[in-house]
Order: C-alpha cells, then structure tokens, then sequence
C-alpha cells in the first residue's frame, strides 16, 4: 500500500480524541490529574490511557520512585504533539480573532533592562491595538519555566542555552555580550594580570551555561581563589555597581541604552564578544490561544527593535 494511502487509513481509525487526552496525560505525567482537567474519571482515564498505549505500542508513562515517569518515546511525542494541536487550533479559529475586542490578562517575565526598553513602547502598541489585555511583568526567577509549566506566567524571555521539550519557544533576536568595567586599565588592549587581580567580579544571577563559561574566564584571569563581589538577579543594578570603578562583569551591549551618557563614555568593553540568543518560551493553552500568539508575535517585534537598537 503506498505510503501516503496508508497515513490517510490511520487517520480514519484513529480517535483523534485521544490526542488531546495524551497531551494532557504527557504534561501531568499523572493519571488522576490528567482526569480532573479532562473531566472523566479516574478509571475512564485509566482506559484512556490503555488506549493510547496500543496506538503507541509503548507505555508512555512508567512507574518511577517519584510517581510517574515519561518513557523516552513519550518525552519524544511531547513537542511534535503540541505543534500538531497547535496547528489544528488555528484551522479551527480561522479568522474570528479581533485584538480590538479580545480581553485577558498576560503575565511576562524577562530580564529587568530588558523590560525598561521595552515597556513603553509595548503599552503604546498594546493600548492602540488591543485596549482591552491587561498586561503583567514579573521578574525573573529562576524557576521560569516551572512557573511555565504550572500556568502561573504566559510568557518567559531570556538568554537560555536550552529550553525543556515540553515548552515551545522562537529566538527573537542575537544579542552580543561582552566584559565591561570602568576601570581605567582596559583602555590598553594587553591589561597587565597583577592589575586584572585589583577589580571585584559581579555577576547577573540567572546566567546560563554560555556566560557563565566567560565569567568563568574572567576569574580564572584573577586567579584560582577569585569570588564574586555580588551577585543579583537585576542587571540594572549590575549595570550601575560598575560606577564603583573597581567592578566588572558580563552584560549585553543594549545595557547602556538605559545610562545617561555620561557614563556610556566612561564604559570600557573588553574580551571576546559573545553573540547570545534572546528567546521567548511559552507553553501552549486550549483557552484564549489566538490571544496569547498575537501577544508574542507583537511582543517579539517590539523586543527585537529594542534589544538590536544601537546607543
């Protein structure tokens, strides 16, 4: 039978029901859960799940020290099944979506600097075209994309080396990164390391892999026994400790789009530079979707202009 006959036959005997109650089982990872917001039983779930495990011909949740567990088959339907849905909620919107009329309430989080760029012109934006969504900032956290996952915020915007396959996400834009210090021995490109050892590190608390490798770079320029003079989770408060002169550490070139130009002349970038992706995560929602992707496709855009804006 040729292959495209035989996809179409798999798709008639399938219960394309079921593949809204998988996705539910695959982000609970817990049969009476998964029941409660599908509104069945626990036992009616319980042959939901027979079901899918015949479709699949794999157990998909396995019994592990912690409850239930996804076997790696599952944890590899996980992003496919989310896309599959996603598309067919936009089939069954079609274009009934009016931002002018849409209401609801958004919750973001990103880094502090990167909010202060952008709010302005996002509540310019929001208010012309949807007058009706409440939006929310809340500050990043270093569980983002926990409170992701448990639907306490919509939209999570960082530097992220790698993002859970459960969650979707879209690179908004390339942003470089670079050491910066105010201290005066970084006017000559070859700083002598005895003088390297008079700064004091700081550094943004939710760096992932890629900067803290250049931090770690950093230190190791000081010597072995190096600490961190602060650490805080606000750039901004980063990006004004260096008026101490004596501090330095690791920020995105677009910091100084929020310093008064005074201290943009005394600002002295060194080191390699490092180009980091900026990416918005998400997870997908059966309510209110059409609204939650207008929202990133216009948040997205807004970032993009702000964090690529030269000073």
């Amino acid at each position: 039978m040729p292959q495209a006959k035989q996809n179409t036959e798999l798709l008639r005997n399938c219960d394309l029901n079921l593949l809204i109650a998988l996705s539910v089982l695959l982000k609970h990872a817990h049969v009476s859960r998964a029941a409660k917001q599908l509104g069945l039983s626990q036992s009616a779930m319980s042959q939901v799940l027979k079901r899918l495990r015949l479709m699949f011909e794999d157990p998909l949740l396995i019994k592990s020290h912690n409850g239930m567990m996804l076997t790696n088959k599952a944890q590899g339907l996980t992003q496919d099944l989310e896309h599959c849905l996603s598309l067919a909620m936009d089939i069954l919107d079609g274009d009934h979506f009016d931002p002018k009329t849409a209401q609801g309430h958004i919750r973001f989080t990103m880094n502090d600097i990167a909010a202060q760029l952008c709010i302005v012109p996002m509540l310019q934006h929001i208010s012309a075209k949807a007058p009706l969504l409440e939006l929310e900032y809340i500050s990043q956290h270093s569980d983002g994309f926990q409170q992701l996952t448990r639907g306490q915020v919509d939209i999570v915007v960082g530097f992220y080396d790698s993002i859970p396959r459960h969650l979707n996400y879209k690179t908004i834009a390339s942003a470089p990164w670079q050491f910066v210090s105010q201290n005066p021995v970084f006017t000559n490109p070859h700083p002598d390391v005895e003088q390297l050892k008079q700064l004091q590190l700081i550094r943004y608390q939710f760096q992932q892999l890629n900067q803290l490798s250049q931090l770690d770079r950093l230190k190791r320029l000081k010597g072995d026994d190096c600490n961190y003079s602060l650490t805080s989770g606000s750039l901004s408060v980063l990006t004004h400790g260096l008026n101490s002169g004596s501090s330095a550490t690791f920020l995105p070139h677009y910091a100084v789009n929020i310093l008064p130009k005074e201290q943009i002349e005394k600002l002295n970038w060194f080191g390699p530079v490092s180009d980091l992706e900026l990416k918005m995560c998400w997870n997908n929602r059966s309510r209110h979707y059409e609204l939650h992707k207008w929202v990133r496709n216009e948040m997205a855009e807004i970032l993009k202009a702000q964090v690529e804006q030269q000073p």
